[in-house]
């Protein structure tokens, strides 16, 4: 079929009705509606409840599949050209990454740096986004690689490549009035009087133990990524709760503590879509991370 009919059907969704979509690919609404007939047709199901003239429109269960289908045909396509034209010009492409908002700076960091060195003519779409929207991004074929604080739901779609689990702990400023104690670790019910920030991607894990525990912890603020629950406790606030590689340094500023919590640790995770096929890039990317992490940490 031809790509057009996908694309049109995907302007009739996103705008809402047959109309409007027929303004914005700039096609007569008579033809549009044929090419919508034709397709139902070709699909042996009928795709979209169409009302009042055309003027609104509803998805079939069919309709969802297809309208999926078609914006990851799509963007395969988009992708297609621009990739093929990054290849003639050497090892090149482009690298296209949805992380957990949290996480993207560390893997930048750790990661992204040395493959840039190594391979300079490739460049990078990132899309910091919550979870769901990695789903989404993954299964759409905005992205390929998806990185993020939890494992993906709708594993039966994904094969997750790297898992890593990080325990909670908690961030002082030196000069902070709740220091008790000089001991590296730190009990849970010992913060329950503290005030605390948490980053978004840990904090309903952190509340769900606390509350299993019967502590009642003083949320003082939850913010959407780590380094800015960090700021908090930097300029001496409250105390970070974030999630945490034994290996992460922090500023010369702060003191960290382990929560002793077997329940405190968050797995994140390194995944893409089952049985789809990668750019020579993110397979590229891929094999890099895993030569070299040979523990598997992202």
């Amino acid at each position: 079929m031809d790509i057009e009919y996908y694309r049109n059907f995907i302007a009739i969704v996103e705008t809402g009705s047959i109309s409007a979509a027929a303004k914005k690919v700039n096609i007569a609404q008579p033809s549009l509606s044929y090419q919508l007939k034709t397709m139902q047709e070709r699909m042996g199901a009928k795709l979209l409840n169409v009302q009042r003239g055309g003027h609104s429109i509803e998805l079939t269960d069919a309709g969802s599949i297809l309208y999926n289908k078609a914006k990851y045909i799509c963007s395969v396509e988009d992708n297609l050209f621009k990739d093929i034209a990054d290849v003639n010009a050497g090892f090149s492409g482009t690298l296209r990454i949805s992380l957990s908002p949290s996480m993207s700076i560390n893997f930048i960091k750790r990661y992204l740096t040395s493959f840039v060195k190594r391979y300079p003519n490739v460049n990078y779409e990132l899309y910091e986004v919550p979870i769901d929207e990695q789903i989404e991004q993954l299964l759409s074929g905005t992205t390929e690689i998806g990185v993020a604080n939890a494992p993906l739901k709708q594993p039966h779609r994904f094969e997750t490549l790297i898992t890593r689990k990080e325990r909670l702990v908690a961030l002082f400023s030196k000069d902070s009035l709740y220091l008790n104690s000089p001991h590296p670790n730190i009990l849970l019910d010992d913060l329950e009087e503290i005030p605390l920030c948490l980053s978004r991607g840990c904090s309903e894990l952190f509340l769900n133990v606390c509350n299993d525990s019967r502590i009642f912890p003083h949320i003082l603020s939850i913010n959407t990524t780590k380094m800015s629950a960090i700021a908090w406790a930097e300029q001496n606030l409250g105390v970070a709760i974030v999630p945490s590689p034994t290996e992460e340094v922090f500023g010369e500023d702060l003191l960290v503590k382990e929560i002793k919590d077997d329940r405190l640790f968050m797995e994140k995770t390194l995944s893409i879509v089952k049985g789809r096929q990668l750019s020579i890039v993110a397979k590229t990317f891929i094999q890099h991370i895993l030569r070299h992490n040979t523990g598997l940490t992202i």
